[in-house]
């Protein structure tokens, strides 16, 4: 493995698996990219096949997908992971070790943040302003990429600080009963903070300036002039939040249908059907009382899936409480249609995989089934945030990774992906599992019924 840097660009160079890694930009800055690149990619007159890769939630740093990133390098994709969000996590170089998350003043840090009332609600705050008030949480890289999030304003800061500052004393109170999970639900809301000041629709926008001004960067260097010249075919991969951003894409790109990134073919991993989803609820209602630039303009699947017309494969687990299948099939209150009918595709799928307790070790079919690992968290957060890995599982190697590569390969389609599957330790169905019914939902029908017998019996009684 060799290390080399160019133009504030990182380079490793992994000679025994043929494949190198750039890397440019800063998370808390919004322009943090990795681009996985085969060796294959350096042979002028050879397709090339790029796969935007598109993270969940706060899920902003490559180590909690790196095993799949590696696997797809390794079949000749060039794969670009752009954090679209503004977060402080830490800049790790590829291939080194994620340093350990360390404590940090939370509250004190957003209250300081919330109390700079010297300045006027309208003045714009640029980095050298943001900085000084995260200053121990702020990695700065001079990246060579031209754009990112915007900048906004000291009012817009205010409102989302302030929010934030309740909603970490609440998780303060929530830490008194569960430490662990308060704590690191703590750590994971504030440190995508800066994210919340930016409406989604910049997020889908920064993913693909990103992409755009990385693949401009790495086709002035050697060995990739030819790029330009060859032809390209790029598909979406996203999860949860990124998986929306996915499917999104195309009406990002509506007004430049001819940019290199539109994507051919997408496939998902338990996408999120609003940038609202997979967030406490409590938090949501917070963030939209102090009229956070986040929750003022989401994205919607049934926005967005009108410009979404081509092949959709949608891999979703039967048993995610994030975003319950039903969010997905079922039509929710005030719509006409569900959000998987909203997408206008007349080639798509839907598919979600089983849960099996009788595994050993059980295998739950939840949200994170595409994540490799979450280990930079305590396993006590992600048992309530998606579901706890230590690595790649069953979910991974027999369900999403090669329902990914058998479409984008065109061995499958999203229609027929299902006779390609080989899962052996559990069920994969177009439909979700029957949902069980809680002891309330048996409570209410056993009073229900009840009551009904009641005035049956009552009305025998009269008429009688």
């Amino acid at each position: 493995m060799s290390l080399a840097a160019s133009q504030s660009w990182i380079c490793v160079h992994v000679p025994e698996a043929q494949y190198s890694v750039y890397q440019g930009g800063s998370h808390a800055d919004g322009t943090f990219m990795r681009v996985y690149v085969p060796e294959s990619a350096s042979q002028p007159g050879k397709k090339l096949n790029a796969i935007l890769y598109l993270h969940g939630f706060a899920l902003c740093m490559p180590s909690f997908y790196e095993a799949h990133l590696v696997e797809l390098v390794k079949q000749g994709y060039i794969v670009f992971f752009p954090d679209f969000q503004r977060s402080f996590y830490p800049n790790t170089p590829p291939q080194a070790p994620t340093p350990p998350r360390l404590s940090q003043p939370h509250r004190q840090r957003w209250l300081a943040a919330a109390m700079q009332t010297q300045r006027p609600a309208q003045k714009t705050l640029s980095t050298e302003e943001l900085q000084p008030l995260f200053s121990e949480v702020y990695e700065r890289n001079d990246t060579g990429l031209s754009r990112g999030l915007s900048a906004f304003r000291t009012g817009e800061l205010r409102r989302v600080a302030w929010a934030l500052v309740v909603i970490i004393l609440l998780l303060t109170v929530c830490s008194w009963f569960r430490r662990e999970y308060g704590k690191n639900l703590i750590h994971l809301l504030s440190t995508v903070g800066l994210s919340l000041m930016h409406a989604p629709t910049e997020w889908l926008t920064n993913a693909i300036a990103l992409t755009e001004d990385a693949w401009d960067y790495l086709s002035t260097q050697e060995p990739y002039g030819h790029w330009n010249q060859e032809s390209l075919d790029t598909f979406a991969f996203g999860h949860s939040l990124g998986g929306l951003i996915a499917l999104s894409l195309p009406f990002g790109l509506k007004d430049s249908p001819n940019n290199r990134f539109f994507p051919k073919q997408i496939v998902t991993a338990d996408p999120a059907a609003s940038t609202e989803m997979g967030i406490p609820k409590f938090a949501i209602w917070i963030l939209k009382l102090f009229r956070s630039p986040f929750t003022a303009d989401p994205i919607l699947i049934q926005d967005t899936g009108q410009d979404l017309k081509q092949p959709v494969a949608i891999l979703h687990g039967g048993s995610d409480t994030l975003v319950p299948p039903s969010q997905w099939v079922d039509p929710m209150r005030g719509q006409t249609a569900s959000n998987y009918e909203a997408i206008a595709s007349e080639n798509k799928a839907i598919y979600f995989s089983y849960s099996n307790p009788e595994n050993n070790p059980p295998l739950v079919a939840f949200h994170n089934q595409a994540v490799t690992s979450t280990q930079y968290y305590d396993d006590a957060l992600f048992e309530n945030f998606g579901g706890v890995k230590d690595g790649p599982n069953a979910y991974n190697t027999d369900y999403v990774w090669p329902g990914l590569t058998k479409i984008f390969m065109n061995v499958a389609t999203p229609e027929n992906l299902l006779s390609h599957l080989n899962t052996p330790k559990f069920q994969v169905e177009p439909t979700p599992p029957v949902k069980p019914a809680s002891n309330w939902t048996k409570f209410a029908w056993f009073v229900g019924i009840a009551l009904l017998l009641g005035v049956g019996f009552w009305l025998w009684k009269t008429v009688g």
